[in-house]
């Protein structure tokens, strides 16, 4: 997909929202609540930006980023040599390309829209949480790739975006983020069976950043990491209770982490109660 069939896109999208926005007086939103929701958005932006590390859940979510960061560093160059400049699907290079339009607040100016006319303020509080949490995500992405971690596999023929937004250093990819937050919020929302959708599209696009040789897999897994923090920063900054069953049920619950002593040796202690 061209840039410039990604632009048309991206206007065409714009364009949809923007028209239910003229619909009959019925259908308008009272711009003073708009622009009350809008700063309440980038509250939870600001917010989960340092909500993110006093969140225990986050911790968790180290548990499973570390290690895996840590095995893509390690294996960067052999996942690079076996599927970097292999032909890419056309599903696949699609989704790829369309992180570009996810990356401005299209869907969650449609999610905002249809919560308020239906009266659903489950779907209001998923725009603003998914528009927070993505633009933070976005936001550390951007600042942490001009600390010289490593240069993308292949350093020409790069776009606009990928080269005004951001520094030298590929890490951490910014362009799955879009995808790996919408996971996340959708996860904590909607529950696991609509959160395959956004996973299976996160997996698309990390393949086609890998196989197009514009990030390495140490990129795409931090920004998998990034993103989880991101959401749960602004998650605990929010403090919705209405969230899923399924994520309460793993989430949202008792836990401390301190220490015990046994023999007189000292040793951490993680307890939890569902």
């Amino acid at each position: 997909m061209t840039m410039k069939k990604v632009i048309l896109i991206f206007l065409f999208l714009a364009a949809s929202v923007n028209s239910t926005y003229a619909q009959g007086e019925e259908g308008k939103l009272d711009s003073s609540v708009v622009w009350s929701d809008t700063k309440d958005a980038f509250r939870l932006l600001f917010e989960g930006s340092y909500q993110q590390f006093t969140t225990v859940n986050n911790l968790y979510h180290a548990a499973w980023g570390v290690p895996l960061n840590w095995y893509a560093f390690e294996h960067d160059e052999r996942i690079q040599s076996r599927y970097g400049g292999t032909e890419i699907a056309n599903i696949v290079d699609n989704v790829g390309d369309l992180g570009v339009i996810f990356n401005f607040p299209v869907l969650h100016a449609g999610f905002y829209y249809y919560g308020k006319k239906t009266g659903n303020n489950h779907h209001v509080q998923f725009a603003k949480e998914y528009f927070a949490a993505m633009y933070l995500a976005l936001a550390e992405s951007g600042l942490l790739s001009y600390i010289d971690i490593h240069e993308r596999p292949i350093t020409t023929d790069n776009s606009f975006w990928e080269e005004e937004f951001r520094g030298k250093s590929s890490w951490p990819s910014g362009h799955v983020i879009p995808y790996m937050t919408l996971f996340f919020k959708t996860l904590q929302f909607y529950g696991p069976k609509w959160a395959a959708v956004p996973l299976v599209l996160t997996v698309f696009s990390s393949m086609q950043r890998i196989q197009d040789q514009k990030h390495w897999f140490s990129d795409i897994t931090g920004s998998l990491l990034l993103s989880a923090w991101a959401s749960e920063g602004v998650r605990k900054a929010a403090g919705y209770d209405k969230n899923h069953p399924f994520y309460k049920w793993v989430f949202e619950h008792d836990a401390q982490i301190g220490f015990l002593r046994f023999k007189g040796a000292l040793g951490p202690r993680v307890s939890w109660r569902f």
